[in-house]
């Protein structure tokens, strides 16, 4: 009994009896812990931390009935809570489980003595990622594309080692948060405590400071130097926006992270391009042809993305907004450059805007005549006396525009004249020149979707 009579009281440190119940020793204890926690005791902290370690190790062996009954028959055995400032035993838990973590406002304390070591210690993992764009042209994707790029990129410091400073003596304890990398403001409001944490700005949350004039001369005490950094990134036939291409380990490196993290290049492509519109693996193109080019043989000319001159021949009639394919002349796989889609081409007939009744016997001796259906003829042997007609005219949604039309209504009669006198002589001639022009491979014939 002798080594542990000098030893302090645990019940007087708590202020208590030894006939105390346990709901009397939490209560005593939390009276205390108010009064001795460091926090409230910024000017003696030392001092403070030591009653606090030795009011917590008192609590903690009293409120266990076990350990409570072995210290009242032979006082304070080695290993019982261990002794204050050991590292056996968190002060800040045993405060945090007294109070339920409430009083703090959920702050276990007890992990800033970790933090403190995790501060000068870089976290596992990679450090952010850096995201770069490209932006390319709808033929770029088609063909596949190398493009170079330029960037800086953030490196350890190979004079300091990545330390910021010159040698490790100029690397001191911060003394705006006593090496714990934050601040602790606490407020008492009524019975309540309320507490708030936020990071030091002065360490900006590592516990650690750089003395003045003790900063790398290299770096200036930011840990690391940009270096100039080429990549020739390859974008690979038939890419599709938001694509990304990965350059491991490419990215900046950071002091906080023990490896670094990859350059994620993404492919931003346009979807339209030359009369063409992608859709998957399939190129739509719209195309405007005559009636006559409808229903005669269509023959028409186009450049594709690689620059090649396709000819497209079709010896059906075309209806309008009828969908042709051309097959494997669209985008290529990306899985598999050898597979390609199709062209899908819409077609718009454009019929004439008036017709004179000359050239409209002649269609009625060309053209079919339609089917009557049953109820067509019924109509037919109704009275001319009985029947109301009406004469359509073509819905305009203003004034304006109606006389506007009228006007190129004429305009386009004169034309469209014209060139139906001339349009064999004329096709032929376009077919001599555009064949001159380009060197065209064989005829891509058109078949109905």
């Amino acid at each position: 009994m002798d080594s542990t009579s000098k030893k302090p009281d645990l019940y007087e440190i708590l202020g208590v009896s030894r006939n105390a119940t346990e709901d009397e020793i939490k209560k005593a204890y939390k009276k205390q812990a108010v009064k001795l926690h460091p926090d409230r005791n910024p000017n003696n902290q030392e001092e403070s931390n030591r009653q606090f370690q030795e009011l917590n190790r008192a609590a903690k062996i009293l409120t266990n009935q076990d350990s409570r009954s072995r210290y009242d028959k032979f006082g304070v055995i080695d290993g019982d809570a261990e002794q204050p400032g050991g590292q056996g035993m968190n002060p800040f838990e045993i405060f945090e489980n007294f109070f339920n973590g409430g009083l703090f406002g959920g702050l276990h304390r007890g992990n800033i003595n970790q933090n403190q070591n995790q501060n000068s210690n870089p976290k596992n993992g990679k450090s952010p990622d850096k995201k770069l764009t490209i932006n390319l042209s709808l033929a770029d994707v088609y063909l596949g594309k190398q493009v170079p790029i330029d960037f800086v990129k953030m490196v350890c410091c190979d004079m300091c080692q990545g330390r910021g400073a010159k040698n490790m003596d100029s690397i001191i304890t911060c003394n705006s948060c006593n090496g714990q990398g934050r601040i602790v403001r606490m407020m008492q409001m009524g019975p309540m405590i309320q507490q708030s944490v936020q990071p030091c700005n002065s360490c900006m949350g590592k516990g650690k400071i750089i003395k003045p004039g003790g900063e790398c001369v290299q770096c200036y005490g930011k840990k690391s130097i940009g270096i100039k950094r080429h990549l020739d990134c390859y974008v690979r036939p038939g890419s599709q926006p938001g694509n990304v291409i990965t350059f491991k380990n490419e990215a900046d490196w950071h002091s906080d992270f023990t490896d670094v993290g990859d350059v994620l290049v993404f492919v931003n492509s346009k979807n339209e391009e030359g009369g063409f519109q992608r859709e998957g693996d399939n190129l739509i193109m719209k195309r405007s042809i005559s009636l006559l080019e409808s229903l005669t043989n269509t023959v028409f000319y186009f450049k594709h993305l690689d620059n090649r001159v396709i000819k497209v021949v079709s010896n059906n009639i075309i209806h309008p907004n009828q969908k042709m394919i051309i097959k494997g002349e669209g985008m290529p796989n990306l899985q598999d450059n050898l597979v390609k889609g199709d062209i899908i081409i819409i077609f718009d007939v454009k019929f004439p805007n008036i017709l004179d009744k000359e050239r409209a016997k002649y269609l009625v001796k060309i053209l079919p005549i339609p089917k009557k259906q049953i109820w067509d003829l019924q109509m037919e042997t109704t009275p001319e006396n009985e029947l109301t007609s009406y004469i359509m005219e073509p819905y305009q949604d203003s004034t304006s525009s109606r006389q506007t039309n009228t006007h190129n209504t004429h305009n386009i009669h004169n034309t469209h004249n014209t060139h139906y006198e001339n349009n064999e002589s004329q096709e032929d001639e376009d077919s001599t020149n555009t064949t001159n022009n380009f060197n065209i491979p064989g005829p891509v014939e058109c078949t109905t979707q």
